[in-house]
């Protein structure tokens, strides 16, 4: 803090300055590595709390994403605006979501931060919240988000660009595919880009366990001969196998 003072004080530098190649300001970097007191003293002293940065991220959005909570707080309570939004960033509840930080997503939601704001690039936060399994996060801290934006209102049936089941069933998330059907998911609407449903994309990746979590809640589908856990299964490998024979066939034409 020495040195933080010296430089704003004395030698009169700007508090709201980005860094090299568009890095974040001075608050930015404290929100980062949650530096309360250091956040503190920037705001203190002229520190814009809802500067974007080079990479499209305001200060929330740099807190939201380590989970500081109390940086949180602070710039919530100073003026930061908890929908802010980036063209490709979304929201700090977007980035909340994507790390699986569920106590910076909570505290967001608390502060009124909208559930359905759709990022131009990922979706809704309860897609980017699903999406988080494939960058590590672990599907329990994943189902903890998840719940906590249901609760707050969160759309489970929106197609922008796939539905959560969707999401869930491609990445094979059976906690959250059971909460998600619970809290009224609908899983008869298909993936707008192949048409398929969360049950064909389940039984084609031979998760049999969620064709049959899914298979009571839903409705028959006409293609299939028989409407049973095993004849979605063999339908679904059947399709594949002719689908891939088409491609190669088609293939072979254009040669």
């Amino acid at each position: 803090m020495k040195v933080c003072e010296y430089l704003v004080e004395e030698l009169g530098l700007d508090v709201n300055a980005g860094g090299s190649r568009g890095g974040p300001p001075p608050l930015g970097c404290a929100a980062l590595s949650g530096e309360c007191v250091a956040a503190r003293y920037l705001l203190n002293h002229g520190a814009d709390p809802n500067k974007i940065d080079g990479a499209g991220l305001a200060p929330l959005h740099c807190a939201a994403k380590n989970g500081n909570e109390e940086v949180m707080r602070l710039l919530l309570s100073r003026g930061a605006s908890v929908d802010i939004d980036d063209v490709f960033q979304g929201t700090p509840l977007h980035t909340a979501s994507s790390f699986g930080n569920a106590g910076a997503l909570k505290i967001l939601l608390d502060h009124h931060a909208d559930p359905n704001r759709v990022s131009q690039v990922s979706g809704t936060p309860l897609i980017m919240a699903l999406d988080s399994t494939k960058h590590g996060v672990s599907e329990s801290d994943t189902l903890n988000c998840v719940k906590l934006l249901v609760k707050a209102g969160a759309d489970m049936n929106s197609a922008n660009p796939k539905t959560p089941l969707v999401v869930a069933a491609m990445y094979g998330l059976a906690d959250c595919i059971k909460y998600l059907l619970e809290a009224g998911a609908n899983p008869n609407i298909p993936d707008k880009q192949c048409g398929t449903t969360p049950i064909e994309i389940a039984a084609d990746s031979g998760r049999r366990e969620l064709v049959e979590i899914l298979f009571p809640f839903t409705k028959p589908i006409q293609c299939v001969p028989s409407w049973s856990v095993d004849g979605i299964i063999t339908h679904v490998k059947s399709k594949h196998l002719k689908d891939k024979v088409q491609t190669q066939f088609e293939a072979h034409l254009t040669r």
